[in-house]
Order: structure tokens, then sequence, then C-alpha cells
């Protein structure tokens, strides 16, 4: 009976300059296939073996496997997910018919077995380019996966996201489901403050009666995203008449006339899922919410403008002071870096603004 041998590798140390039989003990000759896995309490590892050149699986599409030109360009593996990720171009793939490309991010989970087709890409609708526009002279060179949102950035498309549980469509009929807007890091705001008029309310306190109170909102998108906040109303205050009270020689007049506003804003595009209509006092930087507004529920129709009306006090909820100088989401146009530093992603080496044009 074959008996079992354990050795420890203490110097974690190969040593190929002496005779096998003089190699000191906690140092070794060759590996090959092998990882090291450490353990939380201490420093010791366990030294085991790794899969090396071993096909897991045939990636296809439209039925057939991709062309020899097919060509990784980004990868990362997930403890969370028990995956990999992986993206993938082919500049010749036959089953594409319009472009002769197909790009993908698929993932193989290392437990199940299983291979998934995140997103697949073969037309972006210009018979050119798919929408995912990946390019192997560009390699994937930022990935970072926080929750199920995989960011990647490549110097050559803009900084984009997907989500890993969210199921994008195939190509239909050549053209990719799912535009390149969907998949952009960076969020549309909406274009201008809301607008609103004054009227009163029979029988209603007046809450806007000495407070000189701005507008704005902001969109919410899938997986919990924000744009950026609009741009701020002016107050909503029209003062009385002018009277001066003799007693304390301050104007009585300066109170609101009205107690009501009705605040008329925009639903945003397809992407937007909800809207929060926002409101601060003209000498406070607290923003409170007056509403969340949810698309589907409300029936609301994409770039359509909607009026909400807002007239009594409540227990509204406070935005985080920094959404105050959150004037717009700053990510970049192209970024060859990227990392997380606390709860921020962060970008390197890149490219911003537009440039100028003469009219």
């Amino acid at each position: 009976m074959a008996k079992k041998l354990n050795r420890t590798f203490l110097s974690g140390k190969m040593n190929k300059t002496l005779d096998e039989r003089l190699i000191p003990n906690g140092e070794y000759i060759d590996a090959l296939n092998i990882r090291m896995g450490s353990t939380e309490n201490s420093e010791a590892g366990v030294v085991e073996n790794a899969k090396g050149n071993l096909q897991l699986t045939d990636i296809q599409f439209n039925g057939l496997s991709l062309s020899s030109s097919a060509t990784t360009i980004g990868a990362i593996e997930s403890d969370a997910h028990d995956s990999i990720f992986w993206m993938i171009t082919d500049q010749s793939n036959s089953a594409s018919v319009v472009t002769g490309k197909v790009d993908m991010i698929v993932s193989f989970n290392i437990k199940t077995g299983t291979l998934t087709y995140h997103v697949v890409s073969e037309d972006d609708g210009g018979g050119i380019n798919t929408t995912l526009n990946f390019n192997p002279s560009y390699l994937i060179t930022g990935i970072n996966i926080i929750g199920d949102l995989l960011f990647f950035t490549d110097y050559y498309n803009q900084p984009r996201v997907i989500n890993v549980k969210k199921s994008y469509l195939p190509p239909s009929g050549g053209l990719d489901q799912f535009t390149a807007e969907s998949i952009l890091v960076i969020k549309r705001p909406p274009e201008s403050a809301p607008s609103f008029t004054l009227t009163n309310a029979p029988g209603q306190e007046n809450f806007i009666k000495d407070r000189f109170i701005c507008f704005s909102y902001r969109y919410r998108y899938a997986d919990g995203e924000y744009s950026a906040t609009s741009q701020w109303s002016a107050p909503a205050f029209v003062p009385d008449r002018f009277n001066l009270s003799p007693e304390s020689y301050l104007n009585e007049g300066m109170s609101n006339v009205f107690n009501k506003a009705v605040i008329t804003y925009d639903s945003g595009g397809d992407l937007v899922v909800g809207v929060d209509l926002l409101f601060k006092e003209a000498d406070s930087g607290i923003i409170r919410v007056i509403e969340k507004l949810d698309k589907k529920t409300l029936g609301l129709i994409n770039n359509s403008t909607y009026q909400y009306e807002f007239s009594n006090s409540k227990i509204y909820t406070i935005l985080p002071e920094s959404e105050l100088l959150r004037l717009y989401d700053n990510v970049p146009l192209k970024a060859m870096a990227q990392t997380l530093m606390g709860n921020r992603l962060m970008y390197g080496q890149y490219s911003e603004g537009f440039p100028m044009l003469s009219i």
C-alpha cells in the first residue's frame, strides 16, 4: 500500500542549484500548477494543485464556436460570485452576418461549472460596430466588482458598468437589444430646474408663508443608482404688500401670499425608473426629499412633463450634505486606470472635457 507523504515548505523557496538529495527542509526543486492558500488565523499556508491548461467550456455565438481570432481583453475573478468574468472580442466571426464582429462578457461558475452569457453584442444599429465596441488593441486595464455591479474601462470607450445578475437580451435580427447609454457609468441628470406656479389651497396651512423654498429633482436608475440633481429653481415666494410696523420697524408684509406650489418636472428617458422631487430653503444647505415617484407604479410616460402639488409640511427624508455640491458626476470620457478608494470609484490617466467648437 502506498504511503502518503506530507512535507512542509516553511521557507517557500525554490532551489534548483542543489541535488535533490541535498535540498534542505523548507525548500523545493520544482512546482507546476500550484497555488498557495493561507489560513485566517496564522501565516501558515497550504500548497494545493491548480488547474492548468484545461479547457473548461466552449464559447459560441449563434450555435457556432468563436473564430481563432477571438481574444480575451480583460478578466477578473470574484469569490463572492464563485465565478470568473472575462471580456471577449471576435473581429472575424462568420456567424455575425452584419458586422462580422461579436463582443461578449461571460462568466464561468467554478462550483457549478456553468457558463453564463451576460452581454452579447453584434451590431449597434449602424452595421459597422458592436454596442460593446471592444477593440483587441485596447485591453481592459481597469476592472472592479462592487456587489453585483461590474465596472470596467479600456481607454477606448467611456467607463462602463453592467449588472451581473441582470439579463441583457441577446441580439435579435442582427441588432443589439441594449443601448450604449444603458451601460455607461455616468447617469444622465435632468437638463434644467423644475418650473412651478404658485396658487392658494383653501383651508390649508401655509407651509411656505415665511420660507424661501427652492425646488430641484433627480433621476433614479436601475440598481439603486442616482443622477446628480438638477439646477435649483428660484425661491417660491411672492410677498404681500409692503406693511411697515411702527412698533417693530419690520415689514410685516414680507410673507408669502400663496400656500401651494405646483411643480412641473420631466419624467426622463426609458432608463429612468423613478424621480425624486427635492426642496431646500434658500438659506440652508439641507436637501429634503418631497416625494419618491416610481414611474411604473404611477404609469409615467418617458420624456413627458408632469405636475406635483406641494403645500403641507410633513416629515421629509434628508439627503447627505455632499449632494448639495454634486453639480455633476465627474466621470471622464476615457480612463486608463480604475480603482476603489474608500467607497468611491476613482480613475487615473484619463481624458475629459469636450473640444471647444467655433460657431
